[in-house]
């Protein structure tokens, strides 16, 4: 069965053959490895479902029978989920790195806190956590401009009687080189009507006058440098984030421009996996799933950087730079 990749996209031209060659073998060598963990974790499902009921029915402890029979149910799924979530993470790791391969670009899948994020993290692009998982980082160069990508998914645990854990932050990290230094930083954050003044970056951050009503629906800029911020917020800026809002759904972008760098995050959720644990590897769905990630990252970073060829007629779109 042939690959359809996502779009025309001359990095996608090869990968039906790359798919034949390369990633259906790959995938066919680990059918076994899936059928066996979702095996494994129906059996510790029925064992934990028989231990649970078992603890409810005949356990010793009179009205904490119904809490320790909870108890044990949780752990029971927790184990299953662990099984099935080890497998398909080994899985989709050596899926992604030959995809990668392919296209050029250095992945990990397993990483720690990189060292990148400090600027997300000083700038209040991200709200407060202290739980954290990170993995699936991607390297690699688009149009001359070097980037480096990421997932994060940060959790906020409260302390307390009553505590809980909620996600605060489950998506993409972005960074692209700006091959322009700056003589300031300069964030842009979702506009959140009377919340923004909560979110501002720092003590010697001014919030930036922006003529573009549709813009300031959307956003919420401020600045070191009120001069730079206007070059760099020039009007067709300002209609290529206009357009990023579009093409992500909304899915709070926020960026800084700082260091030489454009930081981006955008809250996405899982996106480079494989999919279901529950339905067999082999076919080109998997692939085109993942590819069709690959290929909304190059729209950000086409609508970010590429230069228009010709007249535009009206507002910037993404098929300006796709053609």
């Amino acid at each position: 069965m042939s690959i359809t990749p996502p779009s025309e996209r001359e990095e996608f031209q090869a990968f039906a053959v790359f798919y034949e060659s390369d990633i259906a073998p790959y995938l066919r060598g680990k059918e076994d490895a899936r059928q066996n963990a979702v095996m494994q974790a129906g059996l510790m499902a029925i064992a934990t479902a028989v231990a649970a009921f078992a603890a409810f029915r005949f356990g010793p402890f009179g009205e904490g029978n119904f809490q320790a029979a909870f108890v044990v149910g949780m752990l029971g799924f927790a184990a299953a989920m662990w099984r099935i979530n080890k497998t398909r993470g080994d899985i989709t790791g050596g899926l992604l790195q030959r995809v990668c391969g392919k296209l050029g670009y250095v992945y990990r899948r397993d990483i720690g806190r990189p060292a990148y994020f400090n600027d997300y993290d000083r700038l209040k692009l991200i709200p407060n956590f202290n739980r954290e998982s990170w993995e699936d980082e991607v390297r690699g160069e688009r149009h001359g401009a070097e980037f480096v990508m990421c997932e994060a998914h940060l959790k906020y645990k409260s302390s307390g009687k009553n505590s809980s854990t909620r996600t605060v932050f489950h998506g993409q990290l972005l960074v692209i080189d700006y091959h322009k230094k700056f003589l300031g930083e300069t964030v842009v954050r979702r506009d959140t009507g009377i919340f923004n003044r909560f979110g501002k970056p720092g003590k010697e951050f001014q919030n930036i006058g922006i003529v573009s009503a549709k813009f300031e629906k959307i956003f919420e800029a401020w600045s070191t440098d009120q001069v730079e911020a206007r070059e760099l917020l020039d009007p067709l800026v300002l209609e290529r984030f206009e357009e990023l809002d579009r093409l992500f759904n909304g899915a709070k972008l926020r960026a800084a421009f700082t260091g030489g760098k454009l930081c981006i995050a955008l809250e996405t959720g899982d996106k480079l996996n494989m999919g279901s644990m529950f339905a067999p590897l082999e076919g080109p769905a998997r692939v085109e799933r993942i590819l069709h990630e690959f290929d909304l990252i190059f729209d950000l970073i086409d609508v970010l950087f590429q230069r228009v060829e010709g007249r535009l007629d009206g507002a910037f779109s993404v098929e300006a730079v796709r053609r």
